[in-house]
């Protein structure tokens, strides 16, 4: 619904509830949807095709980056939080070139709809950012926003989102999160139709959503949770694996052994390591200008 690049429309309405941002004032930028970042493009068998990664630019720079990504229910409340920790890490780390000017640094903004909850607020959205012991924000250009579904669902479902407790913005966005958890086609448009927009991105919604109804019914993207939970847990152990495995190269590489040892030990190939040492020297030689 959200990562179709034939109605970016639909995206950008998304992203001006979130940021709070007129719809008007937002479609005015340049808002294009990326390649995930993550190197790791795979957590054990899972796909993170339902990740949206966007960047948004004036005047030829990048002012936000923006990972819109969905999670299922899931005891393994640490794992969640470190996979998100990764992502997070790895959108900023990505930012630019490391030779741009700092100050250029765009905004990062990780959106989590989770039908879970991750606070013991029973808060809806719950927003991070980096802080000392006393409060004190440190800035306010890395931010994560933890949204709960499931409420926005049964406040919906209880016709329980009073207008005047929340601004227009949240409260879009508790219908658009809402209608995320549904499965039939007029639920959801029922849930969207209260959302503020324009006739035009209704009307193009409308149309992404029969091309992803089969007899009425969304057709669902949930995993089975204790499948995603050992996917999610493969993909941390490949991911240390790999890493370790890099730093021992370079190690070897730097200690002047010769290739083709090296390839036997790591069990890659002399290609691959050739690759990892390449890198490396790249990075290198990048940190030095």
């Amino acid at each position: 619904m959200f990562a179709n690049k034939k109605h970016m429309k639909i995206l950008v309405m998304l992203l001006s509830k979130i940021l709070k941002i007129p719809y008007e004032t937002l479609s005015q930028s340049k808002i294009q949807l990326e390649p995930l970042t993550n190197q790791n493009l795979t957590l054990g068998e899972k796909k993170t095709e339902c990740d949206i990664a966007v960047s948004i630019k004036k005047d030829k720079i990048i002012t936000d980056k923006i990972m819109l990504e969905v999670n299922i229910r899931s005891s393994a409340f640490q794992t969640i939080i470190n996979r998100n920790h990764f992502g997070f890490c790895d959108m900023i780390a990505n930012a630019f070139p490391e030779s741009e000017d700092y100050s250029n640094l765009p905004n990062n903004l990780l959106v989590n709809f989770n039908n879970f909850s991750l606070n013991k607020r029973g808060l809806i959205f719950d927003e991070y950012m980096y802080r000392n012991i006393y409060g004190d924000v440190l800035t306010e250009k890395s931010r994560i926003l933890n949204i709960d579904i499931e409420k926005c669902y049964q406040l919906w479902y209880n016709r329980d989102i009073k207008e005047e407790n929340i601004d227009s913005y949240s409260k879009d966005l508790t219908l658009i999160s809402a209608a995320l958890s549904m499965d039939k086609k007029k639920d959801f448009m029922k849930c969207m139709n209260k959302v503020a927009m324009n006739d035009e991105i209704r009307i193009e919604m409308e149309g992404v959503l029969d091309n992803m109804c089969r007899d009425e019914k969304l057709v669902s993207r949930y995993y089975n949770r204790e499948e995603e939970e050992r996917r999610i847990q493969e993909g941390i152990y490949k991911e240390i694996a790999t890493n370790t495995k890099k730093e021992m190269i370079i190690e070897m590489y730097n200690q002047n052994i010769n290739l083709d040892i090296i390839s036997t030990v790591s069990k890659l190939t002399s290609s691959e390591v050739e690759k990892i040492i390449n890198d490396y020297l790249a990075q290198e030689k990048s940190n030095t200008k």
